[in-house]
């Protein structure tokens, strides 16, 4: 039997205007991003718990290290260009994160806008935990999925709702309330 090829995977940490980021890189594309986090060894450390053995090379993420610095610095920035490999995920999963991929900047959708348009209505709950398990915040706009009443709802990395809606925010995405009641408006 053929010996599989085991799949280069590299990693970078890099500073935004909002923390430490990082993110890895293999053949297919990127694998893993990991929002701002306060501390440069926290965001390499949550890297590296998913690729232990991935070397850190900075040109390999150089595109991507500018293309999240001007984002968190207020820029328009598009991050479809940017492969993604995916393959980690359940073929639900796969189809949840295709669909929020297409989720524009500066729109919001909610987890029943994804399940209509997998043909999957009900599937809210589902969606949900496929949402917080993307691999690729950011490339994968995880942020840009708001409850059916607008409700900013869980947001699993470090910082949680606020970060989301500083991220909303520097999309020009208006909040209204406070702290924990922040919404958007929905149509």
């Amino acid at each position: 039997m053929a010996k599989k090829r085991s799949i280069e995977t590299a990693h970078d940490v890099f500073r935004v205007s909002l923390g430490w980021c990082a993110a890895a890189r293999n053949e297919r594309g990127i694998c893993a991003f990991v929002l701002p986090m306060s501390d440069e060894r926290a965001a390499e450390a949550e890297v590296l718990r998913r690729f232990p053995a991935a070397p850190r090379r900075r040109l390999r993420l150089r595109a991507l290290r500018e293309a999240a610095q001007r984002y968190f610095d207020g820029w328009t920035v598009r991050f479809d260009e940017f492969p993604v490999d995916l393959s980690g995920g359940t073929p639900f999963q796969q189809r949840v994160w295709s669909v929020v991929r297409r989720i524009p900047y500066g729109q919001v959708r909610t987890y029943r806008w994804i399940g209509m348009e997998m043909g999957q209505p009900e599937a809210a709950r589902a969606i949900g935990a496929a949402v917080g398990a993307n691999p690729v915040p950011l490339l994968v706009p995880c942020h840009r999925v708001v409850a059916a009443d607008g409700s900013l709802c869980g947001f699993s990395a470090e910082g949680g709702i606020d970060l989301k809606a500083k991220m909303l925010e520097l999309e020009r995405v208006r909040l209204w309330g406070h702290d924990a009641q922040r919404k958007v408006l929905v149509r």
